[in-house]
């Protein structure tokens, strides 16, 4: 009884070994299955990293090239109105000489024009005082000279009256030149200041064409500070799993080379204590048989205690294998530990 307790004590030993083994594996695995979780997630969040950074550089990017293409633009229409500019402005330069020879010419035509009309009115306070004169001394015989002579003076005042009507008639045309002129000026005044506020674009476009370089330039940077860091992270990380893989593989291997050294002690022992329980058996019998029969006179040997282990010595080897399986639990919950933490 003692020894088939004894054999089924050893047999629950060791399948709870065994299943001690199993679980251990199997929170192997799970770890296993845990880091390479984590360093998928850690990938994924690394690669919609990069995507993000790659796309607010392609947005800046284009954002650059409009800014740079508004910027073409505007020099072109900055040219544009400088060359428009200039040549308004010697268009006015132009008329600007063309109304003081005008002003100067008219001013001696008004001049000429008052110089006639004093000298006609002079002529004809003359002509007057010659009729008087004449007509007071009743000389007939120079009558028809006389008219011949205010014949000349009225064609002559018809001309120069002509004369002056021409002379108006280009003091207006005149005037009106100096309107288009100053309607020019004004046109000439707001062209400059369309060309001052484009200017001024043109410099906050430069300034913030400049600041987008610099923004650009520092998010490049950033980027491949980050994405060097990235590449060493997984560098480390590869390094730190493939360290541990091997470590994994090693404790198995050590732990196969165990159990199947254990398995193997197991089953020499098991055949050991086999083989002796049969011969047990068979003394057993023999003793029995013996004992029936005291008359043949043969000795039985000794005593059933004899042949019974003691409580302790079983006590010491279950101890020993529990302790064991303590040690290797713990072991395996101190490595699972450090594990996660890192």
């Amino acid at each position: 009884t003692r020894l088939s307790h004894l054999a089924s004590s050893n047999t629950d030993l060791s399948c709870r070994l065994v299943q001690s083994e199993e679980e251990r594996l199997k929170i192997y695995k799970e770890l296993v299955e845990e880091k390479i979780k984590a360093n998928k997630i850690r990938e994924q969040y690394e690669e919609e990293t990069f995507e993000l950074k790659t796309k607010s550089g392609q947005d800046l990017t284009e954002e650059y090239a409009t800014l740079k293409k508004n910027y073409q633009i505007l020099a072109e229409v900055h040219d544009k109105e400088l060359a428009k500019s200039g040549a308004l402005t010697a268009e006015l330069l132009v008329l600007a000489q063309a109304q003081d020879a005008l002003r100067r010419q008219l001013e001696e035509q008004h001049q000429c024009v008052k110089t006639s009309t004093e000298g006609l009115h002079g002529e004809l306070d003359r002509v007057r005082a010659l009729i008087t004169r004449m007509s007071h001394d009743t000389v007939k015989e120079n009558q028809d000279e006389i008219k011949d002579k205010l014949e000349e003076m009225k064609s002559s005042y018809k001309e120069q009256q002509k004369k002056l009507e021409e002379k108006v008639a280009m003091g207006k045309e005149h005037q009106q030149i100096h309107r288009a002129m100053h309607v020019s000026q004004q046109k000439v005044s707001e062209q400059s200041a369309a060309l001052m506020c484009s200017q001024r674009q043109l410099k906050e476009a430069e300034e913030e064409n400049s600041k987008l370089q610099l923004q650009v330039k520092e998010l490049i940077e950033e980027y491949r500070t980050r994405l060097v860091c990235y590449l060493q992270d997984i560098a480390k990380m590869r390094g730190f799993i493939d360290s541990m893989l091997q470590d994994v593989r090693l404790s198995y291997r050590a732990r196969e080379e165990q159990l199947a050294t254990a398995a193997r002690s197991y089953k020499k022992r098991l055949q050991r204590i086999t083989q002796t329980h049969h011969a047990l058996l068979i003394a057993y019998l023999q003793r029995e048989q013996i004992l029936a029969k005291p008359e043949n006179g043969l000795d039985p040997g000794p005593p059933e205690a004899h042949f019974n282990l003691e409580r302790t010595e079983l006590k010491d080897a279950m101890e020993k294998e529990l302790q064991q399986l303590h040690q290797d639990k713990a072991r395996l919950e101190g490595q699972l530990q450090a594990a996660w933490e890192q």
